[in-house]
C-alpha cells in the first residue's frame, strides 16, 4: 500500500512539473512575440489600400523623370541597404507635391509611403498570329505570358490622361489590364484575340515629404 501511495505521489509531482513546463514555454513564446513596429503616416490607414500593404520608408531621391502629367517616376536610394528602387507617382493622387519641387530635390532625403501591387503589363495584342498595332509593336519574348480570349472595354479611344481598364476573358479566366486604348484596339473590341503580357510589381507612392 505504501508503494502505491508513493507511486501516486510521484505521478502527481511529474504532472505538476509538466504543467509548469508548459506554462513556462507559453510565457517564453509570448515574450518572444514582436509587435508591428511599422510607422504609418497619421492621415493614412493600411486598410485603405486592400491591394497591398502600406509601407513607410526614408531614402534619397536620385532621379526624377516626368512621364507626362500626372505621372512621374522616382528612383530612390536606400544607402543603408545599398539598393535603389523605382517608384511610380500620380500627382493627381498625391497632394502637396509638384513636379518643380521634386526636380529641385535631387539628392535630398524623402520621407514617403507606398504600396506594392502586382499588375499585368500588356505588351502586344495579336490576331491570327500578327500584331494588331500598325506602329510601335513590341517583339514577343519567351518570358512573356499570354491569354487568348474576348477583348472587352476597348470600345473607344482613350480620351483622358489616365489609361482605360480593359479585359480579356475566356472560359477559364479573366485578366484585367490598364492601357491607353488606340484605334487599332477599338476594331477588335468584342473579338477573340491573344494578349501577350508581363507580370510586374508596381511601387505606387501615396505620400511624400521632402526632408531638409
Amino acid at each position: 500500500m505504501k508503494h502505491v501511495v508513493a507511486m501516486m505521489a510521484l505521478m502527481g509531482l511529474v504532472a505538476c512539473n509538466q504543467n509548469a513546463g508548459q506554462n513556462n514555454s507559453a510565457e517564453k513564446i509570448d515574450s518572444l512575440a514582436t509587435a508591428d513596429t511599422t510607422v504609418y503616416p497619421e492621415n493614412l490607414e493600411a486598410s485603405s489600400f486592400p491591394n497591398g500593404e502600406l509601407v513607410h520608408e526614408t531614402g534619397i531621391l536620385k532621379n526624377y523623370e516626368d512621364g507626362g502629367y500626372p505621372f512621374a517616376t522616382l528612383n530612390i536610394e536606400f544607402p543603408e541597404r545599398k539598393i535603389e528602387e523605382t517608384f511610380s507617382l500620380n500627382l493627381e493622387e498625391v497632394k502637396d507635391i509638384n513636379q518643380e519641387t521634386l526636380s529641385k530635390s535631387i539628392g535630398k532625403y524623402l520621407d514617403f509611403s507606398y504600396v506594392s501591387n502586382f499588375e499585368n503589363a500588356l505588351m502586344d495584342i495579336q490576331s491570327n498570329g500578327k500584331s494588331i498595332f500598325k506602329t510601335d509593336a513590341i517583339p514577343v519574348t519567351k518570358e512573356m505570358k499570354s491569354i487568348t480570349g474576348v477583348l472587352n472595354g476597348a470600345n473607344e479611344v482613350t480620351g483622358g490622361d489616365l489609361p482605360n481598364k480593359i479585359s480579356v476573358s475566356n472560359a477559364e479566366q479573366t485578366l484585367d489590364f490598364e492601357y491607353y486604348v488606340t484605334e487599332d484596339m477599338v476594331k477588335f473590341n468584342g473579338k477573340t484575340i491573344t494578349v501577350f503580357y508581363e507580370e510586374r510589381t508596381s511601387n505606387n507612392l501615396v505620400e511624400i515629404k521632402i526632408l531638409k
